[in-house]
């Protein structure tokens, strides 16, 4: 239910008076407003206890449990920077959006240029609130008439009770279908010759987001350029209840040609190396989303008008957020643990988000926020546990340079 404000719209700006025009009536500010579902206990991939032998171990990762690894790590990496690894991501919720309005819906509300997508192709994108906080980091894939979002399933109810409450009069259905589709990955500079040699199709993807469904043997499955380690990379979508089946055959006919299992040990570490922030570990609705970097892809600043575009323009023109997410490079030997303080000078700055030891780098690294004033890259600091010190220096994400584009 939306309400006509009636207020006077002299002295606003094009972007306050459309969203004073079409405002919703609780204002989108909460989890709890929002109606974010608070899982109690971890949750669990689509595949969990079906992708392996006894070999495989599983952890907790934010708010999941995952397959941490299949064999040993330094395989599983390797896979990912110079082969392909095949990945159980069915941490992700798909809601589609549909109706002769849809485009121009979500053009409104979502921080990307949606206009400029033609069917076969797609782009990330940002949802947030009115005060630039963010609800959630999607993907959004164009059909012909059909635009597709992918986000992390505890965010989907929050996004899909958003979109329904900025609905009035538009021809759009949300509908959000949760688990009812699977998201594999592959990730590694030979995802696509592999994926050509298992489907038999000529796969190009020259660009992120674009997209073709393809057959797998008995299957149809959709491929979507998109990358979870900074290497090339293709999500894999597919019917929840064809996921087992869709998962044995690609490691069937890609083992053969070099496709390995990876668990979310090494994509946790390719991750942190590419300096990318993951959904309830390193950012969440408490964030602005200057603070997190992702304007740097999930914003077009020519746009126009979207939820929350005021303040992100003028962050991004007249000002700096009071803290950022950064890259960290680590002195020593010891791997910083979430929650870790970083200090300078014992002034607290922040805290570490995410941690491993690089393979890249032969070091360990960390991602985490600091004040302003002290994320330039150079800039020395501490991360502190109780009495142990750790010295540290900031660095731009990516932390580590990628040879291959991803």
């Amino acid at each position: 239910m939306l309400k006509i404000d009636d207020t006077d719209t002299s002295a606003k700006s094009p972007c306050e008076i459309n969203q004073m025009k079409a405002r919703p009536v609780q204002h989108l500010t909460t989890p709890a407003d929002l109606g974010r579902v608070n899982y109690t206990m971890p949750l669990t991939l689509l595949l969990h206890g079906k992708h392996a032998g006894s070999t495989t171990t599983y952890e907790p990762f934010g708010e999941w449990i995952v397959p941490w690894r299949f064999r040993a790590f330094d395989e599983e990496y390797r896979a990912l920077r110079t082969g392909a690894g095949l990945i159980d991501y069915s941490t992700q919720a798909t809601l589609t959006c549909q109706g002769a309005d849809r485009v121009d819906f979500l053009q409104r509300l979502l921080t990307n240029d949606l206009t400029r997508l033609t069917p076969g192709t797609g782009c990330p994108a940002a949802f947030l609130t009115p005060s630039a906080k963010l609800i959630a980091e999607l993907l959004i894939v164009a059909d012909p008439d059909t635009v597709w979002l992918l986000c992390d399933l505890p965010r989907a109810t929050t996004v899909a009770t958003a979109l329904d409450r900025y609905l009035f009069s538009e021809q759009v259905t949300v509908v959000n279908h949760e688990r009812q589709h699977a998201v594999l990955a592959v990730q590694g500079p030979r995802t696509m010759e592999l994926l050509r040699q298992i489907t038999g199709t000529a796969i190009t993807l020259p660009n992120p987001g674009d997209h073709i469904i393809v057959p797998l043997q008995e299957l149809s499955i959709r491929l979507i350029r998109h990358s979870l380690t900074g290497e090339a990379g293709v999500l894999i979508i597919v019917d929840a209840d064809q996921v087992a089946r869709a998962w044995d055959l690609l490691q069937r006919l890609g083992t053969p040609s070099g496709l390995q299992l990876v668990g979310w040990e090494a994509l946790n570490t390719a991750r942190i190396e590419a300096g990318l922030p993951w959904p309830g570990i390193d950012m969440d609705e408490t964030n602005l989303l200057s603070e997190t970097g992702l304007e740097s892809t999930a914003v077009s600043l020519t746009k126009g008008c979207y939820v929350g575009q005021e303040i992100v323009a003028r962050m991004a023109t007249y000002g700096s957020a009071s803290k950022k997410l950064v890259g960290l490079l680590v002195e020593g030997e010891q791997v910083p643990v979430v929650g870790d303080g970083i200090v300078r000078h014992d002034d607290t700055l922040g805290v570490v988000t995410s941690a491993c030891r690089s393979p890249a780098l032969n070091r360990p690294i960390a991602m985490g926020y600091v004040k302003r004033g002290a994320y330039e890259p150079g800039t020395a600091v501490e991360i502190v546990r109780g009495a142990i010190r750790l010295k540290a220096a900031v660095v731009q994400r990516p932390l580590v340079t990628l040879s291959s584009s991803a």
